[in-house]
């Protein structure tokens, strides 16, 4: 039996990254119940103390995982709901919402899945943080809405949670069948959508 290649000295930061990496990368293939610290640490080929070095037990690495994952998105959201300068529309604002986040789940989907298609055996906790995001962007889109529905005779809270269905469900197609729905079939789809909630 040949000993183990030994790996070098790393800082415990780039370690905490390593295994929050590879323990996204085997809950996106095999689900919450196959990421257990051991299978963590083969991924990574470390030894196992090295997991509990780093975040002390499985739960606390999960949620270490989502909140990263979390701060992640957010920061997207973020960058795709700027203020708004004075000369810009609503229909603007959701369109450039829409476009941003399209080409960000295009681009990176592992690092939306959590959040979007959760695993089977997805923790409690965790659910509770997708929530809470979910109730973050509900209110975005109302806000956005309010404006651009002003004057019409609709629903905004309806028109809101409307366009959050929507919104979930294509960014789930985004993830799963990529090169059938493109950011730019989803954007033209934003446009054609918002005209319609203006008829």
């Amino acid at each position: 039996m040949t000993a183990r290649a030994r790996q070098p000295r790393l800082s415990i930061e780039v370690r905490r990254e390593q295994v929050l990496d590879a323990a996204l990368e085997i809950i996106v293939e095999d689900g919450y119940a196959a990421a257990s610290m051991e299978a963590i640490a083969r991924r990574v080929d470390i030894a196992k103390p090295v997991v509990y070095n780093a975040f002390g037990n499985r739960q606390k690495l999960l949620m270490a995982l989502m909140e990263r994952q979390e701060q992640r998105a957010f920061a997207d959201l973020a960058a795709a709901m700027p203020p708004r300068s004075a000369d810009s529309s609503p229909e603007d604002a959701l369109i450039g919402w829409a476009s941003t986040l399209a080409t960000s789940i295009h681009e990176q989907p592992a690092a939306w899945r959590l959040m979007l298609l959760p695993a089977d055996g997805t923790p409690e906790i965790v659910r509770e943080h997708v929530d809470e995001g979910r109730t973050f962007v509900l209110g975005q889109i109302r806000g956005v809405l309010t404006e651009y529905l002003d004057g019409e005779d609709l629903d905004v809270e309806v028109a809101a949670v409307a366009v959050l269905a929507m919104a979930e469900g294509l960014a789930a197609k985004l993830i799963t069948e990529p090169d059938t729905y493109t950011p730019d079939r989803v954007i033209a789809f934003a446009r054609g959508t918002l005209r319609l909630l203006k008829i």
